[in-house]
């Protein structure tokens, strides 16, 4: 599980990133990013799986873990005062949790939300 101060929760929040974020397409993710005014605010990040990537809530459950547990190991890379927001792609195969950890990865170096880039 995210902290607390880590997680997006509201829907205008949510709203308010689907309206002024930036766009990045992958293979299995989308991210939206919006960069705050405030860099001393922490990075919120929310998670989206819909029905359309999978019917079974068996399989979206598992896609937010695992986009969960790969968020707590980059949060400390992360840059401040930012709101993800992460969709899954429909996939026509159910991705690994490597695949998945690469896509965004790529997708956060491409944003240029980690440290160092």
């Amino acid at each position: 599980m995210l902290p607390n101060q880590n997680r997006l929760r509201r829907r205008e929040d949510f709203a308010k990133v689907y309206a002024n974020g930036d766009r990045y397409r992958g293979n299995y993710l989308n991210l939206r990013v919006l960069f705050d005014n405030n860099p001393t605010l922490d990075t919120r990040i929310g998670i989206v799986v819909s029905k359309k990537a999978s019917k079974l809530a068996v399989t979206r459950n598992r896609f937010k873990r695992q986009l969960r547990a790969i968020f707590r190991q980059l949060l400390s890379q992360l840059k401040q005062g930012m709101q993800i927001v992460v969709t899954i792609n429909t996939v026509q195969h159910r991705p690994s949790y490597q695949e998945i950890w690469d896509d965004l990865h790529k997708l956060l170096a491409k944003a240029k939300v980690l440290n160092g880039n």
